[in-house]
C-alpha cells in the first residue's frame, strides 16, 4: 500500500498544495517549523479520520479558516477524503461515497506514524499506552472494537450513576447489577484478547530491538490489569464503597496498563534518552509487522525527526533496517541537511520534498 498523491486545503499550515510521492522512500527536508510534520499529519489523518498531534480537530484548521479538507489517491485505486468545517461536522469518504460512521475507516489504509511525541508512551499515564494498544488491536479485530466500544459507554453510564448518588445508602443495587453482569462479560474478552495479542506482539518487539540494540539492552513489554479471569459480577459489590466514594469505577480493563521495561525495571526510570528512542522504534515497528501480518497490507511509515538523540551507530543500523523488502512507502524527515546528504549517500532512490513554511518544492 502506498499513497500517490495528497491534497490539503487550509490544513495547519497549509493553505492549498497537492504532493505527489514515490512509492518507496521520501524524505522531507526543511527547517524546523516548516510543515514537516504538519505534511506527515495529513496522510495520518487520511488513514485514522483524526490527527496524530491535536486532539482536537479545531486545532487543525489554518487560521482564520472553518474548514480543512485533505484528500489522498492510493495504489489500491481508491481515493480518500477528510473534511471537517466548524464547529464540529467531519466527513470521511472512499471514493466519494460517505462513512456512516468513522470506525468502518479503521484499518483501510494501515500507516505506523513514529514521532518525537511518542516518548510520551514511556512517560505519561497508563491512558497513552492503552490509546495505543486499543487503536492497534481495533484495526486488527472488529469484534475488538466493537466490544470495546461498548465497554466505555457502560462504564460511563454506571461513573455517571455514581456521581449522582448523595448517600451511600440511596444506591440501587439491582440497577448497578444490571451494569455489573454486562460488565464482567465485557472484561473476560477484552482482558483475555489483550493478554493473547500482548503476548504474540511481545515476541516481534522483543526480536526487532535486539536487532537494533545488538542484544546490548534487555527490553520487555508486560501487561498488567486489576481484572482477572476469576472475577464474578460480586467483585463490583465488594468495591462498591469505594467506587461511591471515588465516583467511578474501581475494577475493570479501563485501568490496564502495559509496563515498559529494560532489565526489569521501568525504562522511564532508569533509560536515557536513546535507549527510550530506540523503545519506542522497537515498539511502533512492531506495530507495522502485526498490521501487515492481520491485514495483509503492507502499511505507510512515517518517520518524522526519527535519528534525533541516536548516534550515529544506531542511525546506520536504523536505516539499513527500514531498507528491508518487508517494507514499501516511507517517509523520512528531517531538518539537517549533513544527514541529508548522508541518506543520498546510501539510499539511491529517494524522493527530495523541500518544505518551507508550507511552501513545497518536490525534486
Amino acid at each position: 500500500m502506498h499513497i500517490d498523491k495528497i491534497k490539503i486545503n487550509n490544513f495547519k499550515n497549509y493553505i492549498s498544495t497537492e504532493v505527489r510521492f514515490s512509492n518507496k522512500i521520501n524524505f522531507l527536508f526543511g527547517n524546523n517549523g516548516a510543515g514537516k510534520t504538519n505534511l506527515l499529519d495529513a496522510i495520518y489523518y487520511l488513514s485514522y479520520g483524526k490527527s496524530a498531534i491535536n486532539n482536537f480537530d479545531s486545532d487543525n484548521i489554518f487560521t482564520e479558516k472553518s474548514f480543512f479538507k485533505i484528500e489522498g489517491d492510493y495504489s489500491n485505486n481508491l481515493s480518500y477524503k477528510c473534511t471537517f468545517e466548524q464547529p464540529n461536522i467531519k466527513k470521511i469518504f472512499e471514493n466519494n461515497d460517505k462513512y456512516s460512521k468513522v470506525k468502518d475507516h479503521l484499518g483501510k489504509i494501515p500507516l505506523v506514524f513514529i514521532n518525537p511525541y511518542d516518548i510520551n508512551l514511556i512517560r505519561n499515564y497508563s491512558s497513552e499506552r492503552r490509546r495505543f494498544f486499543d487503536q492497534l488491536l481495533s484495526q486488527i479485530d472488529k469484534n475488538y472494537l466493537d466490544n470495546l466500544i461498548a465497554y466505555n459507554r457502560l462504564i460511563k453510564q454506571r461513573n455517571a450513576y455514581l456521581k449522582s448518588l448523595s448517600s451511600i445508602e440511596s444506591i440501587d443495587r439491582k440497577y448497578l447489577k444490571v451494569y455489573d453482569e454486562k460488565l464482567i462479560k465485557l472484561n473476560y474478552y477484552i482482558h483475555k484478547f489483550r493478554n493473547e495479542e500482548v503476548k504474540k506482539f511481545g515476541k516481534t518487539f522483543n526480536k526487532i530491538s535486539s536487532e537494533l540494540n545488538k542484544s546490548k539492552d534487555d527490553f520487555s513489554i508486560l501487561y498488567s490489569s486489576n481484572f482477572n479471569e476469576k472475577m464474578s459480577h460480586e467483585v463490583y459489590e465488594k468495591y462498591l464503597e469505594k467506587d461511591f466514594y471515588t465516583k467511578k469505577t474501581n475494577i475493570g480493563i479501563h485501568n490496564d496498563d502495559y509496563m515498559f521495561k529494560m532489565k526489569n525495571k521501568l525504562i522511564k526510570r532508569i533509560g536515557s534518552q536513546g535507549q527510550q528512542k530506540t523503545f519506542i522504534i522497537s515498539l511502533k515497528l512492531s506495530e507495522f509487522y502485526l498490521l501487515k501480518e492481520k491485514l495483509l497490507i503492507t502499511p505507510i511509515v512515517l518517520l518524522d525527526d526519527i535519528f534525533h538523540k541516536l548516534d550515529d551507530i544506531k542511525i546506520k543500523i536504523l536505516i539499513n533496517y527500514i531498507l528491508k523488502d518487508e517494507f514499501s512507502q516511507i517517509f523520512i524527515s528531517d531538518s539537517i541537511e549533513d544527514r541529508l546528504n548522508e541518506i543520498k549517500k546510501i539510499i539511491k532512490q529517494v524522493k527530495i520534498i523541500n518544505i518551507d513554511k508550507g511552501k513545497i518544492n518536490e525534486e
